[in-house]
């Protein structure tokens, strides 16, 4: 079975899939949600929500997180509901590892 693992790079689309052997097949939806009106958009705008965390200038590059805490709430709420929809619209060929707990750390 391949596997779905939602991890944040900056710069790079959230859902990476894998497949039975644990190697990367590809950093995007499974083919048949890529351009879903729905799934898609949602883990663009989290990417663009995670990628705004950081500073690149040109001359620097680093975290600066949330402003409020209330974005950092946002993101999660965001982040738990794209999730949602794409298990909903995942078929039988796929799991899903979200691993929120290590994220909600890091972030």
């Amino acid at each position: 079975m391949k596997v779905i693992k939602i991890k944040f790079e900056y710069g790079c689309f959230p859902v990476w899939v894998y497949g039975e052997n644990d190697e990367l097949i590809d950093n995007d939806l499974p083919p048949y949600l890529v351009g879903d009106s729905d799934v898609d958009p949602k883990f663009v705008h989290i990417q663009e929500m995670y990628d705004s965390l950081y500073l690149n200038d040109g001359k620097e590059f680093k975290y600066i997180g949330f402003k409020e805490n209330e974005e950092r709430e946002s993101f999660f709420r965001e982040l738990l509901l794209a999730i949602n929809l794409l298990k909903d619209k995942l078929d039988d060929e796929y799991t899903i590892e979200d691993n929120m707990e290590h994220v909600k750390k890091l972030l």
